[in-house]
């Protein structure tokens, strides 16, 4: 953490264990109190859905009959990718309270698995459940706090903070939007009564799911080295963030029905957008080359 006060250091590596902590303990328990709910009421939708003498509900239950199980491996995939981002934490939290730029990459990144998990698993709550608070918010401000604490409490000047909160903010967004794009491609593509051939545009899942999985994957992995204040950070969040805007923008133009493919080709967009601007460049790197190096 860029802070040379001992005791700011120290409040926010408190506040790391804390959320270490509260995610090791807590996130298995709200998982396993939700999860059977979000099922129950899928199942109950379908049901509903291949009841009906509605030939267009009937095919909407084919599209969501594995809903249920895909739910019962994402949630708990998410899960305990926050649960090990908690371990991390509190192996790494001595290094972080020192100031080692490696610890707050890994931390960043560590805090970003149960943020991220909670934003994906409140989708099919608001779907499926909608009643009372949404629980996987509870998960996901577990790591969003401690996040955005890291990137506001460090002694740099306001136009840094300011654009550490925007890049981080956006890359994390478009984590676990990129994610939850590619989960909704893979569910269309694999229960499409037409399969296994690929009749008319369904060939377009294959840019939603493969496509955009490798894009999140290097976006995802952006927020450690960019936290880490590393050029290789910046390469993987322009990689990830072009590859994210070409799946969802080219999965819009195949099959797109909603403005989800929309959301996630802008998000990609913006990465990009911000990846090249110098000033935004040079804030978040410690190793910016400078015009004489490029030039040779």
């Amino acid at each position: 953490m860029q802070h040379p006060s001992k005791s700011v250091r120290l409040s926010v590596t408190i506040l790391l264990i804390v959320a270490a902590i509260l995610i090791i303990v807590l996130e298995p328990l709200l998982v396993k109190g939700f999860l059977p709910k979000i099922i129950a009421s899928q199942q109950a939708r379908i049901e509903k859905f291949s009841a009906s003498d509605d030939p267009e509900l009937q095919m909407k239950a084919q599209l969501i009959s594995k809903t249920p199980e895909h739910v019962s491996w994402g949630y708990p995939l998410w899960m305990a990718l926050g649960v090990f981002g908690g371990v991390v934490l509190l192996v790494i939290a001595r290094d972080f309270y020192r100031g080692k730029k490696w610890a707050r990459g890994l931390a960043l990144l560590a805090l970003a698995m149960p943020s991220m998990g909670g934003a994906y698993m409140f989708v099919p709550w608001m779907n499926f459940v909608k009643e009372g608070f949404p629980p996987p918010m509870i998960i996901a401000l577990f790591g969003l706090v401690p996040y955005f604490t890291i990137l506001l409490a460090e002694k740099v000047d306001g136009a840094e903070k300011a654009i550490n909160a925007i890049v981080f903010a956006i890359i994390g967004v478009q984590g676990a939007h990129a994610f939850t794009n590619g989960f909704a491609s893979l569910r269309f593509q694999w229960m499409h009564p037409g399969r296994p051939a690929w009749p008319g545009n369904l060939w377009g899942t294959w840019l939603g799911t493969q496509v955009m999985w490798l894009g999140c994957i290097c976006v995802i992995l952006s927020i450690h080295f960019l936290g880490a204040r590393k050029r290789s950070g910046w390469y993987l969040a322009l990689i990830g963030g072009g590859t994210t805007m070409v799946a969802n923008y080219y999965t819009h133009i195949v099959r797109g029905t909603t403005i989800d493919y929309i959301l996630g080709g802008t998000f990609g967009l913006i990465i990009v957008v911000l990846m090249l601007i110098p000033g935004v460049k040079n804030k978040l790197l410690d190793d910016v080359e400078s015009e004489s190096e490029l030039a040779v």
